[in-house]
């Protein structure tokens, strides 16, 4: 059903497409015919002279005299702009009745440069201001081809009806009782669709009417039967919708079983026929577990001054899995049966000021997505709940935040709510110096689950205030000199103060030179047409004294954190406001960028090298190791792709304090078109805060046999424990024209939960 309607409505609205432009080019005929002479100045004059050549070609009237400017001028038609539409045949004939009716035969062809109707017989009705196509007509326009036995086109009304015809638009394939249409609708009785060509296993849809209005985009489908091959698989009375962009249903199913499921479907069923709006239902069944079920949601509106697009789901099961299946949480602390999720993603807009983001994850437990909804967990694995309104001016940003926690289970620093003013860097009186600002009070809340009284409250209020002053040394480098001052009042002290203020300035600057090299360097093979290199060299430096100051008086809840890349270095950037330490710092940097000619893209990048350390006459603080330290790690990213065929990366960290690897993640790519691709990856993470390091490899091939078949393959393989925790196979395989089959194996082993055995299917239509 995912395809059905809106397939059916592309043929509709191609056949809508295709009658009355036929009726153009006839109508433009008819005029002209009228004005002028009884021959049909359709008729080329190539055509005609190679008729007098033979014999067969009708006298022109010597009272007719041609001009052929104005001819050309007149039967410029209002489809074809730029040609004239033309009638060829081997022989002509008129009625002797004094009708003026035109009748030619023989491999007729009425064209234009958009149009083009093929038969064994023509006739022309000027009193009527019609035409017949007889005897295997063909008509063409792009994207389809229609071929019946007759057609006739009105032309005084702008339409045209078809007996039992054949047509398409790849990749479906109709056939119709009758088709029949003009401009503002089109009509197609008893028809028969087929997704892709027909074959035993093809689907395919069987309509008694499909109409279809051009005004008002109703698309109108009436005894709808769905068949797979020659089994019926689904009955539908009548179905209507507006407009043509997206199908009626959208289903996405699954079958398989494992250990800790038994037999499973899940499955995703959206109903879209509401226009802006698709609601539907999520409706799994596993043998093990219970029934999983609940509401979706999906909208995409957009009017004259706004716009929201989102989506929601939510679900609920009564878990029947045992102890052994639900297992515990992070804190140790046994899954409930009773398991649930709500998701919520939206963003709209106002005009051109007013913004909403909102980001709803409440979970019943930290595994109930990973559970039943892995698609949700991989790209959600630590949720966030928030919600911000924008108003966007000429020159600031005016917002209202909030962070909050609906589940029980994770830390999260809570902002019920946070306002906030920035104003972005503005020149001062043409000085060449900017200013930038930002104000904001937040109330903010944490609580740490499974500790009795642990909620931090805190009132605060910041402020930063700040100069620049870019300096262009010369053409390659310039140097940005920064002086600010940060101010923050906290309402909430702790340890007997009722309130604190906190103020702190900083200097430093930002350097950066831009270095190119072009190379006149070809290499067929990699697909290099000549190498460009643009290295930037970078100096940071920031002085911040005193930033440690009144810590033991200050509620700490935006506390120092862990990221991969470079802390923030500029004060008002950084957002461990109640945790700050002494800076002064210099961070080192250097980029170099390779690209090379493309002649699809303009250019592509080829390679790439960052570097980045910071030298600290202050000791800062660094995550995975206790105290402070004089440098931080040493930040590497490097990759290469000389060829579309190879890809080449790494990022990595170094502890410069003891010489130590901390992470380092390396990646393979080979492809070879649609025949094959490898990707080779390793992780390793040395052990920190008290948790083990990982050292892991994983691997993934595909391998097309054949137009119809294809294997797959996905291991993982954990170095420290001699397991391989993952691996997945499976095969594709092409059924027929319309259908894709996919059978997979996986085993996992290691894992707490979903170790073991699983099987699984999946079928989706080659034409989506």
């Amino acid at each position: 059903m995912r395809i059905l309607f809106v397939r059916l409505a592309a043929a509709l609205s191609a056949a809508a497409f295709l009658l009355p432009c036929a009726a153009q080019s006839a109508e433009t005929g008819a005029k002209v015919q009228r004005k002028y002479r009884r021959d049909v100045p359709w008729v080329s004059l190539s055509h005609q002279r190679s008729l007098a050549d033979d014999g067969s070609k009708r006298e022109k009237p010597a009272s007719a005299p041609e001009d052929s400017s104005r001819k050309e001028r007149t039967l410029l038609g209002n489809f074809a702009k730029a040609s004239m539409p033309k009638l060829t045949a081997d022989t002509f004939q008129y009625a002797d009745d004094g009708s003026g009716n035109l009748s030619a035969s023989g491999d007729a062809v009425v064209k234009d440069a958009n149009f083009q109707a093929d038969a064994q017989r023509v006739e022309y009705m000027p009193s009527k201001g019609a035409l017949k196509i007889l005897d295997d007509v063909r008509l063409s326009i792009v994207p389809a081809r229609l071929i019946t036995e007759s057609a006739f086109i009105d032309v005084k009304n702008d339409a045209v009806k078809t007996d039992y015809s054949r047509f398409g638009v790849y990749p479906l394939y109709v056939e119709a009782a009758e088709i029949s249409g003009d401009r503002k609708k089109a009509e197609i009785s008893n028809s028969i669709v087929n997704f892709n060509e027909p074959d035993f296993a093809s689907f395919s849809a069987e309509a008694s009417r499909v109409a279809y209005d051009m005004q008002t985009e109703l698309l109108e489908l009436e005894d709808v039967t769905l068949k797979v091959g020659e089994i019926p698989l689904m009955y539908v009375p009548y179905y209507s919708q507006h407009g043509l962009k997206r199908p009626p249903f959208l289903i996405n199913a699954r079958v398989g079983s494992n250990n800790d499921y038994g037999f499973f479907t899940r499955n995703d069923l959206m109903y879209t026929g509401l226009g802006d709006v698709d609601v539907g239902v999520l409706l799994d069944y596993y043998t093990k577990r219970s029934v999983l079920a609940g509401p979706k949601v999906n909208y995409d509106y957009s009017g004259a001054q706004t716009w929201l697009k989102g989506w929601a789901q939510g679900a609920y099961i009564n878990d029947n899995g045992g102890s052994s299946i639900l297992g515990t949480d992070s804190m140790g602390r046994p899954i409930d049966k009773e398991r649930f999720f709500i998701e919520l993603r939206h963003a709209q807009m106002v005009g051109d000021n007013l913004g909403l983001v909102a980001n709803v994850s409440w979970w019943s437990d930290e595994y109930v997505t990973r559970d039943f909804r892995p698609n949700l967990f991989y790209d959600n694995q630590t949720p966030d709940n928030f919600a911000e309104l924008n108003y966007y001016g000429d020159f600031f940003i005016a917002s209202i935040f909030t962070r909050f926690a609906p589940n029980d289970w994770e830390v999260v620093q809570q902002r019920l709510p946070e306002l906030r003013f920035d104003m972005q860097p503005v020149e001062i009186f043409n000085t060449g110096a900017y200013q930038q600002t930002y104000l904001s009070y937040a109330y903010l809340r944490e609580f740490t689950p499974g500790l009795v009284d642990s909620y931090v409250n805190s009132n605060r209020i910041d402020a930063y205030y700040g100069i620049s002053r870019p300096i262009q040394l010369n053409s390659w480098s310039k140097i940005t000199p920064v002086i600010g001052g940060r101010v923050t009042y906290y309402a909430d002290a702790v340890n007997g103060s009722s309130n604190y203020v906190r103020v702190l300035g900083q200097v430093g600057f930002d350097a950066q030179m831009d270095v190119w090299g072009v190379f006149e360097y070809n290499s067929r093979t990699m697909g290099i047409d000549g190498i460009r290199h643009h290295m930037i060299p970078q100096i940071s430096y920031r002085y911040i004294p005193a930033a440690s100051q009144g810590r033991g008086r200050i509620p700490h809840i935006d506390d120092y954190y862990f990221t991969n890349y470079p802390q923030p270095l500029d004060l008002s950037t950084m957002r461990n406001t109640d945790m700050l330490f002494d800076m002064n710092t210099v961070r080192f940097g250097i980029q170099n960028i390779f690209e090379t000619r493309d002649a699809e893209y303009g250019s592509r990048e080829i390679a790439r090298l960052d570097l980045y350390q910071d030298v600290n006459f202050d000791k800062q603080p660094l995550m995975q190791t206790n105290g402070l330290q004089s440098y931080s790690d040493f930040y590497v990213n490097a990759s290469i792709s000389p060829a579309r065929w190879l890809t080449i990366g790494s990022f990595s960290r170094y502890n410069t304090n003891r010489f130590d690897l901390e992470e380092i993640d390396n990646y393979i790519g080979l492809f070879d078109g649609d025949e094959w691709e490898i990707y080779l990856i390793q992780s390793y993470l040395r052990q920190a805060w008290g948790y083990e390091g990982i050292v892991q490899y994983a691997a993934q091939l595909q391998y097309r046999i054949s137009e119809s078949y294809k294997v797959f393959a996905r291991w993982n393989y954990d170095y420290k424990n001699s397991t391989l925790t993952d691996q997945t196979y499976g095969l594709w395989m092409r059924l027929g024209n319309t259908w894709i089959v996919e059978y997979y194996l996986s085993y996992n082993t290691g894992s707490t939960r979903q170790d073991g055995l699983s099987l699984g299917l999946r079928v989706n239509m080659a034409v989506y």
